[in-house]
């Protein structure tokens, strides 16, 4: 029900128009409509226009991955689901710039709620070696999106195998005003502090100039509760880096 999901979603679009991002994955997405409805609020309160894809088409209810890009990027790329990943939570980006070629790949990996650890976590891998495929020779490439995995983790270390280096591991980090890296939150102590982890990567390879990289620290929580609908906009911060290319 879009009109139901109206205020989480203007609140989710005036967040993208706050941080203006040329390019901005999105994860759990339930529909297109969903994605044109912030490509629209985007328009709407900044006068920012982008244009947007969506992994799982017209289907509903998948929580696929949405992808919104800078208009005036046009003609420098093209856009393609990653062959071999599950469900279609991956999307790919061809991007030629400055006469180099770049990657570029928001991800969705496999979640581990039914604690299923092993089984999970090779999956994830599966997920990721399906991107290393799509990537091919290419030498200059990010992959970024949920993990759902923390950074000692099997996925992550198959990951960082093939070269890829964690943008929160480099000196260009800002830390956040909390001094800590968690970018989800699963539940609040007897304090009503939020507890978490870090899941949520954005992942380099090659000449990747990355001038600074950054947890957003943005408010999750709409003022009017939808009673049909949890209170936050994402159980995630987003995570954000500003590339020089």
């Amino acid at each position: 029900n879009l009109h139901a999901q109206e205020s989480h979603l203007k609140l989710i679009s005036k967040n993208i128009g706050l941080l203006f991002p040329d390019l901005c994955f999105l994860q759990e997405i339930g529909s297109l409509e969903a994605l044109q409805y912030i490509q629209k609020q985007l328009l709407t309160m900044f006068n920012l226009k982008y244009e947007c894809y969506y992994s799982n088409g017209e289907e509903k209810g998948f929580q696929g991955v949405g992808l919104l890009i800078k208009d005036n990027l046009e003609g420098l790329y093209t856009v393609e689901n990653i062959p071999n990943f599950k469900l279609n939570r991956a999307l790919g980006v061809n991007l030629k710039y400055n006469n180099n070629i770049y990657k570029l790949i928001g991800v969705h990996l496999k979640s581990l709620y039914d604690q299923k650890i092993n089984k999970d976590e090779q999956e994830q891998i599966q997920e990721l070696s399906s991107v290393i495929d799509w990537v091919k020779n290419c030498p200059n490439s990010i992959i970024c999106g949920d993990f759902n995995n923390i950074p000692d983790s099997k996925p992550i270390k198959f990951i960082k195998s093939h070269l890829y280096k964690d943008i929160f591991d480099e000196k260009t980090f800002i830390n956040n005003i909390l001094n800590n890296t968690n970018t989800e939150f699963y539940r609040k102590d007897l304090n009503s502090k939020e507890q978490g982890s870090r899941i949520d990567y954005i992942l380099t390879k090659g000449e990747i100039n990355i001038l600074s990289s950054h947890i957003v620290d943005i408010k999750r929580e709409c003022i009017v509760q939808q009673p049909n609908l949890r209170g936050e906009t994402s159980d995630h911060l987003p995570i954000m880096a500003i590339i020089s290319v």
